[in-house]
């Protein structure tokens, strides 16, 4: 499992390199214009959408189908997921025939007509983002099928392949605009698609058998999805709620959290989606076999890990975020202002790393057991605690408020799991640990935080990479020494954990 992990976690990293050269190049060429508003908020129903299909396919196939491929059922395995293939094709090309046809009602649905020019804009732009969700929705699926079957190469290349097209296409565009920027991100998703099917007609045996699949699987895959559907859609309205909370707040609010958003996901790429990828097959033949020690051991090591780089990370950002935000995206239109907003909001974001984290890993066990219920009670604490503070925020008039709200939520979130993973593997060491590492990585770390942010005044007029990475360079040996020295990387990384 480490091993397919650290696959998809250097992928992961290169994605988000690919990925920033496109978000550069919007940064420069249209700042916080009204377009990238547009491009952001059109982007909400397609993401919401193709977000709560992905879940639903982790929940209700995944622990299914690695039982199938576990058992060595390799023909019920593929008629299985050829059925459900052409049950997702099929929902994927009337969701987006939904999206063009009924763009400004769906929108409207979010997002006030406060603003009449950008609310058009932006549904404008929906009818042609909904086409992105057919090769998304798809390619998902498909990547879940190789994941079950090991090949995380081929489905952590595909996401590079998507940002390097991407970008690319929207380097060649003589004049970005909206339209161009949702083109171009469906040329990507195709080709993210493309290289998934080609690696599903390498797995052994036929890549499609139409037959009868096991009986009543489909019929519980299906039902499966009613619960989860309310699920997903609380758990993903919570971006959407801040975003249209910032949206009342004036025009490149919605594209400040944009950029801090973007900078916050590639760290939950890293940290979060890349290793749950593993996790849930991982987790999902562990508790066919009853291994509940094993299991017991594993979210050990997920809770003194998750908070070792989680704590690591907000520090740094709260020390070189501004750096890091000039480095990457202030030139052209985005100014040093727009660098000092966006910095800030990404440290807000950052506080619900840990949280977020470990509730994910905690929800990839309950998908696992095919827990539904429990997936959707968490997401009504994440939505409806989400949506108030987002509105007390908006009330307000403050941007910092509306933010916070998914740091908050997630913390409630977190909690929630923990109980809910009480009633299945003794938690008491889980605690512990947290509360260990807690100290454990504040003492390791502050320190390290402290001397990179004294050397800011020395360090500012250099050139703003070398300033980067000069103090980010003695933020990270400081910690790493003070790691190696207390010989804490034992207590962290340690082989042998006692259950």
């Amino acid at each position: 499992m480490l091993r397919s992990a650290r696959t998809v976690l250097l992928f992961g990293i290169t994605v988000q390199f690919a990925a920033f050269l496109r978000t550069a190049i919007i940064a420069a060429t249209l700042g916080s214009s009204r377009d990238v508003d547009a491009y952001n908020l059109c982007l909400v129903v397609p993401s919401f959408i193709s977000a709560v299909v992905g879940s639903w396919l982790q929940l209700s196939f995944v622990g299914k189908y690695a039982a199938l491929t576990t058992a060595a059922e390799l023909t019920d395995a593929i008629i299985y997921r050829t059925r459900l293939l052409t049950i997702v094709l099929s929902g994927s090309l009337a969701l987006a025939a939904v999206c063009f046809y009924l763009s400004a009602p769906l929108l409207s649905l979010f997002l006030s007509a406060d603003n009449p020019e950008t609310f058009a804009l932006a549904a404008a732009a929906l009818k042609l983002s909904g086409f992105v969700l057919i090769p998304t929705i798809v390619g998902d699926f498909l990547a879940l099928v190789l994941n079950s079957h090991g090949r995380f190469l081929a489905s952590s290349l595909a996401p590079l392949i998507n940002a390097l097209v991407s970008s690319i296409g929207l380097l060649l565009l003589p004049e970005p605009n909206v339209t161009g920027l949702i083109a171009t991100l469906l040329i990507g998703s195709l080709s993210q698609c493309c290289i998934v099917l080609v690696a599903l007609l390498m797995l052994p045996g036929p890549a499609f058998i139409w037959g009868t699949p096991p009986p009543g699987e489909v019929r519980k895959t299906l039902v499966l999805a009613l619960p989860l559907l309310a699920a997903t859609m609380f758990s993903n309205a919570v971006a959407a709620l801040v975003q249209f909370h910032a949206a009342s707040l004036g025009e490149g609010s919605v594209s400040l959290y944009g950029y801090a958003s973007r900078l916050h996901g590639a760290i939950v790429q890293v940290l979060v989606i890349g290793f749950s990828t593993v996790l849930l097959p991982h987790f999902a033949i562990l508790w066919s076999s009853n291994k509940r020690q094993e299991i017991l051991v594993l979210f050990r090591r997920l809770a003194r890990s998750t908070i070792l780089v989680s704590t690591y990370a907000t520090l740094g950002i709260l020390v070189l975020g501004a750096t890091a935000t000039r480095a990457l995206f202030q030139r052209g239109a985005f100014d040093e202002a727009h660098t000092q907003q966006v910095s800030w909001f990404w440290f807000l974001l950052s506080l619900s790393l840990f949280p977020a984290a470990f509730g994910t890993f905690i929800a990839k066990f309950c998908q696992a057991v095919r827990g539904a219920l429990s997936i959707l009670l968490s997401s009504t604490i994440a939505f409806i605690s989400a949506w108030f503070i987002a509105r007390f925020g908006a009330s307000m008039g403050s941007l910092d408020i509306v933010i916070l709200s998914i740091s908050i939520s997630q913390v409630l979130v977190v909690l929630f799991w923990l109980a809910w993973l009480a009633g299945r593997i003794p938690v008491l060491p889980l605690f512990e640990d947290i509360g260990f590492s807690l100290l454990r990585t504040g003492l390791i770390c502050a320190p390290a935080a402290g001397l990179a942010y004294c050397l800011g005044p020395y360090t500012r007029d250099w050139p703003v990479f070398a300033d980067l990475l000069f103090r980010g360079a003695i933020y990270t040996a400081v910690a790493g020494l003070a790691l190696f020295m207390s010989r804490s990387y034992r207590w962290y990384f340690k082989d042998q954990l006692p259950a």
